[in-house]
């Protein structure tokens, strides 16, 4: 069967590890991250995969009426309860909070001060406290006075802040000047929900109580040295922006919130109430910035549909304020019964903080709804997704990720680069336009230019969402345990315009502040997300590759930036210019990859164009030549591909035609005699026509195929 969507069966062997990847149970359209790990892959070509439209709105979905059902729970997490009938800010136990009262006393003991100097003045007159009480119940409380979370208590932040709160301060004011440098929780919204937690029931409202807590999990770092996960050193993290529920005896959702960048979590609810507090691998936000975030198990089916990995607290009583805190195990080397509940947690985490990094140079965003897909069965052979052969990392169009999980041979939870490379295929997708053709591909291969941009684009952001230019994937392999690279490395035999490394090194190098090289640029991201986003971008004619980009940047910035920009694609070897690369020198030992587009115009003969594989097949440089048709009268046109030669005359020859990166006809039709033919009506304006070769199983002879192609 012809063509580039054509179901096939496909190995290779890459530095020493074997993977195939079967088409009758592949995904239709992804990328892979793991660079070194083999991953053949199909792509769909038939429509423009990406979406300008930043401002559509997405379904909120009420999650008091509609909770979901298909749910898999972790159900080892450890919980801890603790209940706070006396530990509250109402240290004079009158019924109420006062600033001249509680906030002054807390402040005076943060001071120093003690017995009658302690109390003159600020005991309540209803309250039924001694003066040595009064001191017990301050003394009592500095064991939750540690506001800020610096591990110190103040009088010039902790104590301050108390009595500004209970003042009725919010916002900025509540924290100006007073967070500590060392501070664990530094913003408003989290400081105030600290307090919140030890805000005593009054006694106009004796019936609510406070339950509030904290959510974490076990996030592994890397070993100081080498690729490994150190398992013996888990950090507990805080599960950030993750839906939290109360949850009644018969089911009901009593409460639905979020947790805060700290894990954090409050609400008010009727007292002598049944309930448990479940955790869910979701972040739901609706309001002002939205997003809809989900991991699920693709290899679990329950009512028909993939489980929302939960967690579910011990059940508690609610007779007084309680503190219920969850923390989720990595679950690593048999360990929490080898139930992997941290696992979809860390993932969120390195997506919440993905999205952190758009948000902050576009505040008014919308998210469209994402899918995560991940199982400790999910392992990097290949076949069904539903058995968890993914063979690798991978983003499926236009909103499903699927992550690696099985520990024994290479699970990628806690590799944030990979999380965050495949997030930034999901970003191209939704917010910018990517032409990659997907495919296997390494940081030496020589690639087709669509789909080194793409990968290079996805390495070096990842860097920017993880601070971090040390791009590491863990695996179980041994001596080595994965791999690494420094994502402002040229070290390539192949650098250009072809190569995933060269991009990354250049996109990076613009963002960083680290001089190194060609590198005296310090841009930021800004600039960066500019260009992406912008619509000279999204509704280019030309295919999207390192030109376009440098186009577009070289317009929006000024001629220092040019300059700048200037050094780091010559110290890649990059000199074509303009959206076309035009003037373009450097062929990566491919003489038909250039020039990069060729011109042809209607009735005036055909022109040759050359399929080369001595970079490999599929995605390789010189397997698909583009030639640019500027169309001056719409109507119907019949394009051609012909056999220049003997040699060309028998094999499986396939052609497509776009435009500004929608694919409008293809003839991927299963025909081993070198031919390819389109009739099809076209409107005005330039056009690019993809010539190529179908030879997945790499049965052809490496050298040059030549056509004949022409348009009538």
């Amino acid at each position: 069967m012809a063509g580039f969507l054509k179901i096939y069966l496909s190995c290779l062997i890459l530095t020493g590890i074997s993977g195939c990847k079967s088409g009758e149970n592949s995904p239709a359209a992804f990328y892979t991250s793991n660079n070194y790990t083999p991953v053949v892959t199909e792509r769909q070509l038939d429509a423009k995969r990406f979406s300008a439209n930043k401002s559509t709105a997405f379904a909120s979905v009420d999650l008091l009426t509609a909770p979901d059902t298909s749910l898999k729970t972790l159900t080892a997490q450890s919980t801890n309860s603790t209940s706070n009938a006396s530990l509250n800010w109402d240290v004079d136990k009158d019924g109420t909070t006062d600033a001249l009262t509680d906030g002054l006393l807390i402040l005076r003991y943060t001071f120093g001060l003690t017995g009658d100097t302690l109390v003159a003045s600020a005991v309540s007159a209803t309250s039924t406290l001694t003066n040595a009480e009064v001191e017990s119940e301050i003394t009592a409380v500095m064991s939750i006075a540690d506001i800020d979370g610096d591990g110190e208590i103040d009088a010039l932040t902790d104590g301050l802040i108390i009595l500004r709160y209970l003042f009725g301060l919010t916002g900025d004011p509540l924290i100006i000047g007073s967070i500590s440098s060392s501070a664990t929780r530094s913003s408003a919204a989290e400081i105030s929900q600290y307090l919140l937690r030890y805000m005593p029931s009054t006694i106009e409202d004796s019936s609510t109580v406070i339950v509030s807590g904290r959510v974490t999990f076990d996030r592994l770092p890397f070993k100081p040295s080498g690729n490994g996960l150190d398992i013996a050193s888990p950090i507990a993290s805080p599960a950030k922006s993750v839906l939290v529920e109360a949850i009644d005896n018969s089911g009901n959702v009593i409460f639905s919130g979020n947790t805060d960048d700290d894990g954090n979590y409050s609400f008010a609810v009727a007292r002598d109430l049944e309930l448990r507090i479940r955790v869910s691998a979701k972040m739901l936000q609706t309001s002002d910035i939205s997003w809809n975030v989900e991991v699920r198990d693709n290899t679990t089916t329950i009512a028909g549909k993939n489980p929302l990995y939960v967690t579910d607290s011990s059940a508690f009583l609610t007779a007084n304020n309680t503190t219920k805190n969850i923390h989720l195990p990595s679950g690593r080397n048999g360990g929490n019964s080898g139930i992997r509940s941290a696992a979809p947690f860390a993932i969120l985490d390195t997506v919440y903080d993905s999205m952190g990094e758009i948000t902050a140079v576009e505040p008014n965003i919308d998210f469209p709804p994402l899918e995560i897909y991940w199982s400790p069965q999910n392992n990097s052979s290949s076949g069904s997704l539903a058995n968890g052969d993914l063979g690798s990392s991978f983003f499926l169009s236009p909103k499903k990720i699927y992550i690696l999980g099985d520990e024994n041979s290479d699970a990628d939870e806690y590799d944030r680069h990979v999380v965050a490379h495949e997030w930034i295929h999901y970003f191209e997708d939704n917010f910018s336009r990517s032409d990659s053709l997907g495919g296997p591909h390494s940081q030496d291969d020589r690639l087709d230019m669509r789909v080194a941009f793409s990968e290079g684009l996805a390495n070096a952001l990842s860097g920017v969402i993880t601070n971090d230019p040390i791009y590491r994937d863990s695996n179980a392999f041994w001596p080595y345990f994965g791999w690494s690279m420094n994502i402002e490395s040229d070290n390539t035999p192949y650098p250009g315009w072809f190569n995933e490394n060269s991009v990354q090194s250049i996109v990076y190098d613009l963002y960083d502040a680290n001089a190194d090289g060609a590198d005296n640029i310090s841009l930021g991201f800004e600039p960066i997300y500019s260009v992406l986003t912008s619509e000279e971008y999204i509704n280019n004619d030309y295919f999207i590759s390192i030109f376009p980009f440098a186009k577009i940047l070289r317009d929006q910035q000024d001629d220092n930036v040019d300059n700048a920009l200037n050094g780091l694609l010559l110290s890649e070897q990059i000199f074509g210019t303009g959206y076309n690369g035009i003037g373009e020198t450097n062929n990566g030992e491919i003489n038909s990859s250039l020039p990069i587009y060729r011109t042809i115009s209607a009735n005036t003969g055909p022109i040759e164009v050359c399929y080369n594989n001595n970079a490999g097949v599929l995605n390789k440089l010189g397997n698909r030549i583009y030639s640019i048709f500027d169309v001056a009268n719409a109507g119907i046109y019949q394009i051609s591909l012909s056999p220049k030669s003997i040699a060309s005359a028998s094999l499986d020859a396939d052609l497509i035609i776009f435009k500004s990166g929608t694919t409008l006809g293809r003839d991927y039709s299963a025909q081993y005699n070198g031919n390819a033919f389109l009739n099809i009506s076209l409107t005005m304006g330039k056009h690019i026509i993809e010539a190529g070769v179908w030879d997945p199983d790499q049965t052809i002879a490496l050298g040059s195929y030549c056509f004949n192609l022409e348009i009538n």
